[in-house]
């Protein structure tokens, strides 16, 4: 009995130490439009553990150690006890695009994520760009849009139906130094800008003295985005479009100095030679259209950066030869960015301006005009939450396959919990719950009655 009762002990022993050492591997990629959002409610999920160096450590790819770069971020590792999870949750993200991300989630593509050796226990955010990173197939992807909506159909994903777990917010944006009377852009006139690329001001402003030519810029297929500003404007998802991009090197200052209507294989990193061999990440292929202008940036932070700096004085190639079609002329940018996203754009020099006539202004959390925490005042919240405002879409949460024990209580934290407070601090989108009002597919009329 003695040797049994040992035994037992040590059998017990072992399970307890077996479940202590339990890692728990969470993959996440997608949405870059829901980043902020996804970050801050990871970054609390953890804290509300413990402190950061003793409950969990965190890494990032931006320079700079504080949580508005990591919540900015393209890639991070966490490392430590996530609520209701016994051992070690390990969450990295990714953010590619959300078609993109729906993409690898099916096993199309294995987008890179940071390792854990990446993390260092200093009791502190780490920022870096040179941290180890490897290719994974990830397990779970945020969307802007339905998967109906993507090309993606060689996997069904999961949760069918129920997928849904917050409202992503957009806004359409002019760049530092568009003209003052820029203030509204209709369905018509976006449909128009996109597929020609270029349009003059006066078209969308009515007064014939704005001789400035406005461009059109915004994201490549892989984008969730996208295909919510093309489901909006009634464009189609899987049309081709006319959209430019700034030349790498081509800035001076807060100024732009080069464009060119995105082209194909180009190199963009010397302006006076711009079409050489090729930036495949502007490129747009999910659809099989990889024409000259239709693709677009491959990350919303670098077309946020782009809409904060003047364009006075802009060099514009067509983006199939080295032969300027307009030398050092003024020129405006319009895109279409999530709400959080156009915040820091604007912050640094963009304006927001209206669609179809109805605008709203993301505002900061010490804002004392912040209703419910939303980041809206509260008639810009009532516009969203009522169906006046329509540039919104349900953010998804998707995954490949079944969820081991581990990972469904992850989801179900995310989706119950962790994802609504990081919505209430960073003027992504507004809360499920908040809404009283839904649509029943991307781009789809708005009525009432929530999801």
């Amino acid at each position: 009995m003695k040797l049994k009762t040992i035994l037992a002990g040590a059998m017990a022993l072992g399970i307890t130490s077996s479940a202590m050492a339990q890692t728990t591997e969470i993959t996440i990629t997608g949405a870059t439009a829901f980043r902020q959002a996804t970050m801050q409610a990871i970054y609390n999920a953890y804290a509300s553990v413990g402190a950061l160096g003793t409950a969990f450590n965190v890494c990032h790819d931006f320079n700079g150690n504080n949580l508005s770069q990591l919540i900015a971020s393209n890639k991070a590792v966490f490392s430590g006890t996530f609520p209701g999870i016994t051992g070690t949750t390990v969450i990295r993200t990714s953010f590619n695009g959300s078609t993109e991300g729906l993409n690898a989630i099916a096993g199309n593509n294995n987008p890179t994520f940071l390792q854990t050796a990446a993390l260092l226990n200093t009791g502190s955010i780490q920022g870096s760009t040179t941290s180890p990173t490897q290719a994974l197939r990830p397990k779970f992807s945020f969307s802007d849009v339905y998967q109906s909506t993507s090309p993606v159909d060689n996997e069904v994903l999961n949760p069918v139906g129920t997928s849904a777990v917050g409202v992503v917010t957009f806004a359409m944006i002019v760049n530092e130094g568009a003209p003052a009377n820029l203030t509204n852009a209709t369905i018509q006139q976006t449909r128009a800008l996109w597929a020609q690329g270029n349009l003059p001001a006066s078209l969308i402003t009515g007064d014939p003295n704005d001789t400035t030519i406005v461009l059109a810029t915004g994201r490549n297929d892989g984008s969730g985005t996208r295909s919510a500003y093309l489901t909006e404007w009634t464009y189609g998802v899987a049309n081709t479009v006319n959209q430019y991009v700034a030349i790498n090197g081509g800035t001076s200052g807060n100024n732009i100095l080069g464009l060119t209507l995105v082209p194909i294989g180009s190199n963009l990193t010397n302006p006076a030679v711009p079409f050489n061999t090729g930036r495949s990440s502007d490129a747009s292929t999910l659809w099989g259209n990889n024409n000259v202008g239709n693709g677009g940036y491959s990350s919303s932070s670098a077309l946020r950066s782009l809409m904060g700096l003047a364009s006075t004085s802009v060099t514009v190639y067509d983006g199939e030869n080295n032969t300027p079609v307009l030398s050092n002329e003024p020129v405006t940018l319009m895109t279409w960015l999530s709400t959080s996203d156009s915040a820091n754009a604007a912050s640094a020099g963009g304006r927001i301006i209206a669609f179809n006539g109805v605008m709203v202004t993301p505002l900061s959390t010490s804002d004392t005009n912040n209703y419910n925490n939303s980041g809206f005042s509260e008639a810009d919240f009532n516009k969203i939450a009522q169906g006046a405002y329509s540039p919104w879409s349900y953010q998804h949460l998707y995954y490949h396959g079944s969820l081991s024990a581990n990972e469904g209580l992850w989801y179900n934290a995310m989706k119950t919990t962790w994802i609504p407070q990081g919505l209430q601090v960073t003027a992504n989108g507004l809360r499920l719950g908040d809404m009283q009002v839904s649509r029943p597919d991307d781009g789809f009329p708005i009525v009432p009655g929530a999801l």
